[in-house]
C-alpha cells in the first residue's frame, strides 16, 4: 500500500490549489463545453441486435449428421460478414435506406455464444429504426446466402452422381462377366440411393428467433455524459497545472495577501509608527476571562524567528496586557526540552502552578511546526506574529496544520518589515 502524504504536505497542496483554483475551474469548464459540443457535433448512433438460430444443414448424406461436425460457428460468423451477404443486405434496405456493402460491413458486429448454434448480429445506425432494420436485413441476407450455398452444393453432388450413373450405365456391356455386372449394379444402386437421399436433404438454413427491436438509448454518449467526462478530464489536467504554477513571491507582502490565509479578522499594523499601539489593540481583542481564580489562561504566540531582532513578540504582548491591567507571565517555549513537549508538556502539574495567571507561551524559537501545533492544542488562545517580509508559504503551512487539528485562528495583525509582526488569536 502506498504511503499517504504527511498532513503538512496535504495542507500545502490544498493551500496551493486554493490559491490557483481558477486554473482548475477554467480547464474543467472548457472540458465541459468541449464534451457537450462534441456530443452535438458527433452524430448520434444506435445499436440493435438480431438473433439468428443456425440450422445444421448437411448437403452430403454420406457425412455424419452431428451438428458439431457440420457447422463451424467461426465460419458462419465470417459468412455473415461476407461481401455477398452485406451487398444483399444493402439491396434489402434500399427502399428505405441508402447503404453500400462496405458501410454495412463497417457497422456490423457478429458474435456467437460458446457451444451454441446462435449468431448475434449487431448493427449500428443513425436512428433506432435504421439500426433495427439493418440488423434484420443482415440476418435475412445471411440465411438466404446460406440457403443458396447449400443448394449449389446439393446441385453439384446430384450432378456428379447423375454423371457417374450415366457413365456406368453407358459402359455396361452385354458380355460382361457375372462379377463385373454385379459390381456395376452395386455402384448403380449406391448412386441411385445417393440421389434419392439428396432429394430429401433439408435446405432450411435457420431462422431469425429474435427480431431486432428499436433501441431506446444511444450507443454513443449523450451531451450530459460527454460533458461530465470532459469536465472531469479538464479538472485532471487543470490540477497539475495549478500545482506546478510558480509563485511570484514567497513573502506575505501586504494586508490583502493576509486575507487569503483564513477567514479571521486581520489587524493591520503596517501603518502604526509604534508597535506598542498595534499590540494594545491586539490585547484588547483577546478574549481573556476576568475570573482566573481557579484556572489559568494560556496564550500561544508564534512569530518568524529573526536572529538579528532584539524584539521579543511574546514580551510585547505581556507588556500590552499589563497596560490593560492584566498581568501576564512570559514563558519561552524554546527553552523547553522538545522531548518534554512531545510527551505532553505543559503537564497537569505545570498547569496547576499557573492557576490564576495569564501565561504567554512564546513558540518563536521552536523549529518544529509539529511541536508548535501540539502546544497550540494545549493552549486557550493562539497568537501568530508576522511581518510583511516573512515567508507566506511557511505561514500557510502552519495555519493549515492548526486547522487540521481544529486549532482555529480568528485574528490576524500584520507589522512592517523586519520589526513587524502578524498576530492570530482564537
Amino acid at each position: 500500500m502506498p504511503a499517504s502524504l504527511p498532513p503538512a504536505q496535504l495542507t500545502d497542496v490544498a493551500a496551493k490549489l486554493g490559491r490557483h483554483w481558477p486554473i482548475a475551474a477554467v480547464t474543467a469548464i472548457l472540458g465541459l463545453i468541449l464534451g457537450v459540443v462534441g456530443a452535438i457535433v458527433i452524430p448520434a448512433t444506435y445499436a440493435a441486435q438480431s438473433t439468428v438460430s443456425v440450422n445444421p444443414m448437411n448437403s452430403d448424406p454420406l457425412l455424419s449428421t452431428d451438428s458439431n461436425q457440420t457447422v463451424s460457428m467461426a465460419t458462419e460468423q465470417q459468412l455473415a460478414r461476407s461481401r455477398n451477404v452485406v451487398e444483399a443486405a444493402a439491396i434489402r434496405l434500399a427502399p428505405r435506406y441508402s447503404f453500400t456493402g462496405q458501410e454495412i460491413q463497417d457497422a456490423l458486429v457478429v458474435s456467437s455464444p460458446d457451444q451454441s448454434l446462435v449468431l448475434n448480429i449487431e448493427f449500428t445506425g443513425a436512428t433506432p429504426q435504421e439500426a433495427a432494420a439493418g440488423a434484420d436485413a443482415v440476418g435475412e441476407a445471411y440465411l438466404a446466402e446460406r440457403r443458396v450455398d447449400a443448394s449449389a452444393e446439393l446441385d453439384r453432388l446430384a450432378a456428379s452422381a447423375s454423371s457417374r450413373l450415366t457413365e456406368l450405365q453407358a459402359g455396361a456391356v452385354d458380355d460382361a462377366s457375372g462379377i463385373e455386372e454385379r459390381s456395376i449394379q452395386i455402384q448403380v444402386d449406391a448412386l441411385a440411393n445417393q440421389l434419392a437421399q439428396l432429394s430429401n436433404v433439408d435446405l432450411n438454413p435457420g431462422q431469425i428467433v429474435g427480431a431486432a427491436e428499436d433501441p431506446t438509448t444511444r450507443a454513443t454518449p449523450g451531451p450530459i455524459m460527454l460533458g461530465i467526462a470532459g469536465a472531469v478530464l479538464g479538472l485532471l489536467i487543470g490540477i497539475p497545472i495549478a500545482l506546478s504554477r510558480k509563485e511570484d513571491t514567497t513573502t506575505i507582502g501586504g494586508i490583502e495577501a493576509m486575507t487569503t490565509i483564513g477567514d479571521h479578522p486581520v489587524l493591520d499594523g503596517t501603518k502604526d509608527t509604534n508597535r506598542a499601539d498595534t499590540w494594545d489593540i491586539a490585547a484588547l481583542m483577546l478574549q481573556v476571562p476576568h475570573d482566573l481564580r481557579s484556572e489559568s489562561f494560556v496564550i500561544m504566540l508564534d512569530a518568524d524567528d529573526d536572529p538579528l531582532s532584539i524584539v521579543e513578540p511574546g514580551r510585547e504582548l505581556v507588556d500590552a496586557l499589563a497596560r490593560r491591567g492584566r498581568a501576564a507571565q512570559f514563558v519561552d517555549a524554546g527553552a523547553i526540552n522538545e522531548g518534554k513537549i512531545s510527551r505532553g508538556w505543559p503537564t497537569v502539574t505545570t498547569r496547576k502552578s499557573w492557576v490564576g495567571s495569564i501565561v504567554v507561551l512564546d513558540t518563536t524559537a521552536l523549529t518544529s511546526d509539529a511541536h508548535k501545533v501540539a502546544l497550540a492544542t494545549r493552549s486557550d488562545s493562539i497568537v501568530l506574529s508576522r511581518n510583511t517580509t516573512d515567508d507566506a508559504a511557511a505561514l500557510r503551512r502552519l495555519t493549515g496544520l492548526l486547522r487540521s487539528k481544529n486549532a482555529a485562528v480568528d485574528l490576524a495583525a500584520l507589522f512592517p518589515p523586519r520589526s513587524g509582526t502578524l498576530l492570530f488569536t482564537r
